[in-house]
Parts: structure tokens; C-alpha cells; sequence
């Protein structure tokens, strides 16, 4: 009796291939020039089809039968390309290599991996859609912006992976610190005093966020480049991205008001990112904590929604940009994110259980994510915490928000003092708010 399985590599074939002949075919379709031979969903569907077929039968029938299909394949594609080329003078040979894309996603089905054959073929889709866009990117980019995606290159591939994660240098390295301190404090000279891989990480990340920024605004305006930017700095470092903008806006002081969109709106995306952390670690504490960081969330995508209307307004088009990528100031930010790393370390450690509140806040300096991660897990051991949970983690958003507003403060241009900290202000006074909701607070 045959089963389904037997069939499964064609059937998934024929739909992938589907896939790149409905982007061919209506790519074709919005042109004036005239039509491909090979553009169409049943081609493409067949062409995919085909790499299955041949290798089914390379491998059960006779060795050798999958080169001499692609061979033919290559032939029949050599073809086509002149008779584009003498027809409608295509100089293009995106087609021509799709073809032979498809007919590998084909092979590669047949071969079991579904999954890299659906993750080529939705890739490949997109690249050829964004044909326009990329094109348009390609006629903005200068030398300075070559050199900017090699400089990162450089320290993201080259220079990262030189330092070991696992080496630190610990206050016990340090002989003179080792020589005074008491023995009552001997526990605190184990604490880690920095570690080059994290800082390094640091400068990777702020640099990688400040020129995702470039990127998106030369893409899509000022506007809509810097919303997207914030709101993907938020999920990755709402700290690192309000560093970014803030220096940029004293760079490109009329871009002010949008790059005040990007960091109040990476503020509010680590709210929910907080939620979601602790409905993984203790569901229990979500009740709770989700009215003060829900309602600080609110306060910031409302202040957002407001700010993106104002720039509207904004002439972007004319406004010149500069390359934002500096490593310097990134290499400084990550030494203060390290410092304020073992600053938070050293007063967790000196206070203990009692002073867990003033670990929250300093902890919220550089980082909610541990400070979360901890309560939710105290919380989870200690039911009867849930309300110490809540303020805990609520703090820690508080002083976080606040650092990143004087970030703002002392780093941004006079148009973002005027905006930035007035809009962490209502997202502050918004949390206190959900607090006094839950009775926490009087």
C-alpha cells in the first residue's frame, strides 16, 4: 500500500516552486517591456517539481540522472536568456538564476529538509519583491556607507569573537585591592570587575543599532525609519537605542522630534517585554505587576502615537544625513554600561535580602531583565512576595526610565530635552498610578 509520505516531497515542491512563479509571473506582469519564457506559476511549479523528480530518480533508478537534468535545465535556461536578451534587450539574469534556485528547493525536498527549502524559498520570494526598493537603496548609497558596513563587518565578525565570553577580570585579580581589603569583605573580591566580551558585545550593539537607524530612515524617511528602528532597539536594548538617538540628535538637530519617537517608543516596548518574561518565569505575579507596567506601557505608546502624528509635519526629504557609525562613543558607552554593572553587583551584594528594593533600582540602571527574572523566581518559591515582587520590578522600570531620561537629557539635542523627558515622566507618573491601582501604595 503506498502512503502519503511517498508523495509529500512532490506535493511540498510544486507548492514551494508555486511560490517564486507567482512573484515571477506578476513581476513580468507590471512590466512594459514584454514577458519571460520562464515566468509563471506553472513553470516554476514544474522547474521545482523537475529537481524532485530528478532526484528521486538519481537515487533509485540510476546515478547521474540529477546532473544530466540540471545540465538540461541549464540549456534550455541559456535559451531563454538570449532569446530575452535579442528580444526585449534583458540584460538581467535574476530569472535565469531563480530557475535554477527552484529547481535545487526541489532537491532539496526530496532530500527531507522541508524546512531550509521553505526558508530559501520565502527569501528568495522577498528578494526578487524588493527589487525596486533595493535598487533605490543602491542609487543612495555613498562611499562613507561602504566603509560604515565594513568598519561593523570588522568589529561584529573579526573583532568579537577575538575575546573569550568566559574571561573576566575579578576585583581578586586586582593585587592591591587583594592586599587591603578586610576579611570581613573577602566575598566581594570574586565579583566579576569586567569582562571584554560583554563591553565589546556593548559597542557591537550600539553601533548595530545607530546604523539600523541610517539604514532605515535613507529606506523609508526619517518618519517611519526611526519608528521601526525604536520599536526593534526596544526589543533588543531600549538603554543601547536611547544612547543612540540621543547623540545622533545633536548630529541631525531637525530630526529631533522622530528620533524622540525612536527612543520613547523602544521605552515603551520593554514593558510588554517584561510581562512576557514574567508569564514564563511565575504566571502567579502576572495579575499584579501587569496593572503599574501595563499602565506605564500605555502612557508611552499613547505619548508615541502622539508624537508620530507631529511628524507628520516634518520635511525629512531634505534633511542631509550623516553616517552614525563611531565606534568611540560606543567603546565609552559599553566601559559605563560595565561600571554601572559592577556598581549594581557590589550594592547587591553589601545589602542582601533587606535592601532588595535598592538593588531594584540600581539594578534598573543598566538592566530590568535580571532584576526581573530574579523577583519573578523569589516570587515563584515565596507566594507570599508577590506584592514585594511587584514593587521590585516596578522600581527597577522606574530607575531604568529615568536613566535613560537623563541619557537623554545630557547626551540629546535641546529639541529632545524638551520632549524625551517630559514623555518618561508620564510613563513614570503612569506606573505610580497602576501601583496606587493595586493597593501597593497608599
Amino acid at each position: 500500500m503506498v502512503q502519503l509520505e511517498t508523495f509529500q516531497p512532490f506535493l511540498v515542491s510544486l507548492m514551494l516552486g508555486a511560490l517564486l512563479g507567482f512573484e515571477r509571473g506578476f513581476s513580468f506582469k507590471t512590466r512594459e517591456e514584454g514577458e519571460d519564457i520562464f515566468a509563471g506559476i506553472r513553470t516554476f511549479s514544474l522547474i521545482a517539481l523537475f529537481g524532485c523528480l530528478a532526484a528521486f530518480l538519481d537515487k533509485n533508478l540510476h546515478h547521474g540522472i540529477l546532473v544530466i537534468s540540471f545540465g538540461a535545465l541549464a540549456a534550455l535556461t541559456v535559451v531563454s536568456y538570449f532569446v530575452s536578451f535579442y528580444r526585449y534587450n534583458d540584460r538581467g539574469i535574476t530569472t535565469e538564476i531563480s530557475i535554477f534556485i527552484c529547481f535545487s528547493i526541489g532537491v532539496i525536498v526530496y532530500m527531507g529538509f522541508f524546512t531550509i527549502a521553505a526558508f530559501i524559498t520565502i527569501l528568495v520570494a522577498v528578494m526578487l519583491y524588493l527589487k525596486e526598493t533595493l535598487e533605490k537603496m543602491t542609487r543612495r548609497i555613498e562611499s562613507d556607507d561602504i566603509r560604515a558596513v565594513l568598519k561593523f563587518a570588522l568589529i561584529t565578525f573579526v573583532v568579537l569573537p577575538l575575546f573569550d565570553p568566559r574571561f573576566a577580570v575579578t576585583l581578586n585579580d586586582i593585587e592591591f585591592l587583594r592586599m587591603s581589603v578586610p576579611d570581613t569583605y573577602r566575598e566581594l573580591m570574586n565579583i566579576e570587575l569586567i569582562n571584554p566580551h560583554t563591553v565589546w558585545l556593548m559597542v557591537v550593539l550600539i553601533s548595530g543599532i545607530g546604523f539600523t537607524g541610517y539604514v532605515a530612515i535613507k529606506m523609508l524617511g526619517s518618519r517611519k525609519g526611526t519608528g521601526l528602528t525604536g520599536f526593534l532597539g526596544g526589543l533588543v536594548s531600549s538603554t543601547a537605542t536611547t544612547m543612540t538617538f540621543s547623540r545622533r540628535s545633536r548630529e541631525e538637530e531637525q530630526l529631533s522630534l522622530s528620533f524622540s519617537l525612536a527612543i520613547i517608543l523602544a521605552c515603551s516596548v520593554m514593558f510588554p517585554r517584561v510581562l512576557v518574561e514574567v508569564l514564563v518565569i511565575n504566571p502567579r505575579l502576572l495579575p499584579t505587576l501587569v496593572i503599574p507596567i501595563g499602565m506605564m506601557a500605555a502612557g508611552g505608546f499613547i505619548v508615541s502615537m502622539i508624537i508620530w502624528k507631529r511628524t507628520e509635519k516634518e520635511t525629512t526629504e531634505e534633511v542631509p544625513l550623516k553616517n552614525p557609525f563611531n565606534i568611540m562613543p560606543a567603546v565609552k558607552f559599553g566601559l559605563f554600561y560595565a561600571l554601572i554593572v559592577l556598581i549594581t553587583k557590589l550594592a547587591s551584594a553589601l545589602a542582601g535580602d533587606s535592601g532588595m528594593y535598592i538593588v531594584s533600582v540600581i539594578s534598573g540602571l543598566t538592566d530590568v531583565d535580571a532584576i526581573t527574572l530574579t523577583m519573578s523566581q523569589i516570587s515563584r518559591q515565596d507566594p507570599s512576595k508577590l506584592g514585594q515582587a511587584t514593587v521590585a520590578i516596578t522600581l527597577a522600570a522606574f530607575s531604568n526610565t529615568m536613566m535613560k531620561a537623563a541619557l537623554a537629557f545630557f547626551l540629546g539635542s535641546s529639541g529632545l530635552k524638551k520632549i524625551v523627558p517630559i514623555a518618561f515622566g508620564i510613563i513614570i507618573l503612569s506606573g505610580i498610578g497602576g501601583l496606587i491601582v493595586v493597593g501597593i501604595i497608599d
